[in-house]
């Protein structure tokens, strides 16, 4: 096993660029952010009474959690977009009642926005076949009946 020989990759950025094109990168970073700070705030020991955690921190885990993994199913199933978009918006939504006020509303903002662009994105169209040029005086364009 130690002696077969694994094929070498390219050096470079090829791989990845690819990955992030075909995936919607930018609304599972909104998502996931939206998921991290709903989670985080309750739990920061700001002053505020709002923000103390208790039965809306218990509460906002419930939502903050399924908002943190559709983020991450964006980035790991590109086909589910349209379901993960539109539960990112539903539970983004959802937290300004359970969540402190949906995180200051920036989580609620991060994931209406996540989850809209998830659920807009469109997957790259495959590359067309090159069909084998047209030789000149040859009647190949034209076939006769």
């Amino acid at each position: 096993m130690l002696l077969t020989r694994l094929p070498v990759r390219r050096a470079g950025w090829s791989g990845a660029a690819v990955r992030c094109r075909t995936r919607p990168l930018g609304a599972a970073v909104l998502v996931t952010a939206a998921g991290g700070w709903l989670i985080v705030l309750p739990f920061l020991g700001t002053p505020v009474a709002l923000l103390q955690p208790g039965v809306a921190g218990s509460a906002g885990l419930g939502v903050s959690l399924p908002l943190l993994l559709s983020g991450v199913a964006l980035m790991r199933f590109p086909a589910l977009h349209a379901l993960a978009g539109l539960l990112a918006t539903v539970l983004s939504v959802l937290a300004l009642l359970t969540c402190n006020l949906g995180g200051l509303f920036l989580g609620t903002a991060l994931g209406v926005l996540g989850g809209c662009l998830a659920f807009a994105w469109t997957p790259p169209a495959p590359p067309a076949p090159q069909s084998a040029p047209v030789e000149k005086g040859s009647n190949k364009a034209c076939p006769t009946a």
